[in-house]
């Protein structure tokens, strides 16, 4: 029974909105059958008690149906309604949360049944809604293009021909029409945006139709001051001309200046542009941005925006590490590790936090620790497997551990050459490790020549695992 969607998915509820759902389950309007019900209590009971294994399906029946005889057959049917209703109950949160598409329907609903003595209750909360609303995403004037829409319709057509009307201030298109033309040009620059980004990644042969005129909107009034058309053109930017780092920063004026208005995905969406901006200028050597990127990532966390329902990914974890070491932040970086574990998945966080502390006692130096945490780590996949003894590589050689290093060198090539699932780029470039520092610990400093030798190899090679440790042990040596 573990196994089933609906065990799944209830355990990855909060407590509070297991209790939510436990309301609305005994809420007629939802559900009207009381098997229902307890069906979910006993699931509930066994998830807060950490029983989940041990439920059994004759078990949970006869919890719920007493000594009725059990029947497979029904026993699914409880499973895939109580599914549909936590379907359910979940678009009704959402629904909950968006006032705008609340005051949309009122409106839609009212003119359908004609209920025209409605109508001055909806404009002031329209217009309550406009005064509280801070969402300047383009889902926002898409919304108020639908209520626009449905405000115009909401006025009969007797209404429209009497003295009372006037056309100047009672007709709204113009309204309908500038939230339209908003959403349109923010949407379309939105998407071009993620085409862009996948296009750095694969090779794509795609493209978006109007893309010419949708920049030339973004460029002029009123559309350059709309703040979801301003960041994604920017964005556009950063990505078009990557080299001109002045888009980025004018990027990270308007997140400083808008970020609050755009929903929380929509933010760790815009953060995480501007993380992979900076990531990518750092891996160029542009040193500066290892700053940037830390800033970004701590400024992140502070408003809660990297977590997502409560949960850090574990490879979000592992990256932020790394930044904060690189820019000196030694003790923010523990800090972190150990404040931010609780929030990653159980079953990957003992090996997140093992390999996050063996990095921050590299940095350290402190190259025993280093080996003590990654000998706790779990090679359950490829990529602890190569960075795990990557980082064993480093340290081995620091240390002098020259026996243990040789045996390493042997058996991660191996690996390497046997692992179907890297690309050869990817395998050359830990073979080069691999081949480079068996070369150098073989050398001491009387070997200058094969020295210089060897660093005109590694600064020629295209790709290097741990290439500015690896200069730097070949500077020591030629400095000796």
């Amino acid at each position: 029974m573990k196994e089933r969607k609906i065990i799944q998915a209830l355990q990855n509820l909060s407590v509070y909105e297991l209790n939510s759902f436990g309301k609305f389950l005994r809420s007629p309007y939802f559900n009207q059958q009381e098997t229902i019900t307890s069906f979910f209590d006993q699931i509930e009971k066994a998830i807060r008690q950490k029983k989940v294994d041990d439920i059994e399906n004759q078990a949970l029946w006869l919890a719920v149906m007493g000594n009725t005889p059990y029947n497979n057959q029904k026993f699914l049917k409880l499973s895939s309604d109580l599914t549909r209703l936590l379907e359910e109950y979940l678009a009704q949160k959402e629904f909950d949360q968006q006032h705008s598409l609340k005051i949309q329907l009122t409106i839609e609903g009212a003119r359908k049944r004609n209920l025209d003595n409605l109508y001055n209750g909806i404009i002031s909360e329209i217009d309550r809604l406009e005064k509280k609303e801070i969402n300047q995403s383009s889902d926002y004037y898409l919304t108020r293009y639908q209520i626009e829409k449905n405000l115009f319709s909401l006025k009969t057509e007797n209404e429209k021909k009497s003295e009372k009307f006037e056309i100047t201030s009672e007709l709204n298109i113009s309204n309908i029409s500038n939230h339209l033309d908003i959403f349109y040009v923010a949407e379309k620059l939105r998407h071009y945006c993620t085409l862009l980004s996948w296009k750095k990644m694969y090779q794509l042969d795609i493209s978006m139709a109007h893309m010419d005129q949708i920049i030339q909107f973004a460029k002029n009034y009123p559309y350059k001051n709309i703040p979801a058309i301003q960041i994604y053109n920017t964005i556009r930017l950063t990505y078009e001309e990557e080299e001109n780092i002045d888009h980025y920063f004018t990027l990270k004026n308007l997140i400083q200046e808008h970020i609050h208005q755009f929903p929380q995905e929509e933010q760790r969406e815009i953060y995480a542009t501007s993380i992979s901006y900076c990531i990518n200028k750092g891996n160029k050597n542009v040193i500066a941005f290892h700053k940037e990127t830390f800033d970004i990532y701590r400024e992140a966390l502070t408003k809660d925006i990297i977590l997502q329902n409560n949960q850090l990914s574990p490879t979000t974890y592992r990256n932020i590490v790394p930044i904060a070491l690189r820019v000196s932040e030694f003790t923010w970086a523990e800090n972190f590790i150990h404040d931010y574990a609780p929030y990653v998945d159980e079953k990957y966080r003992n090996n997140a936090v093992e390999f996050s502390l063996a990095r921050l006692e590299f940095y350290r130096r402190n190259f025993d620790k280093v080996l003590r945490h990654l000998h706790r780590v779990t090679y359950d996949d490829v990529w602890y497997n190569l960075n795990v003894k990557s980082i064993m590589i480093l340290a081995y050689y620091e240390l002098d551990e020259y026996d243990a290093l040789e045996s390493l060198l042997q058996s991660f090539r191996m690996y390497i050459k046997r692992e179907k699932s890297l690309s050869e780029d990817r395998k050359n470039h830990y073979l080069n490790l691999i081949r480079f520092t068996g070369i150098l610990m073989k050398l001491s400093g009387r070997d200058q020549d094969k020295l210089k030798k060897l660093k005109e190899e590694a600064t020629a090679a295209k790709g290097v695992v741990s290439k500015p440790w690896l200069m730097e042990k070949i500077d020591e040596l030629i400095k000796k």
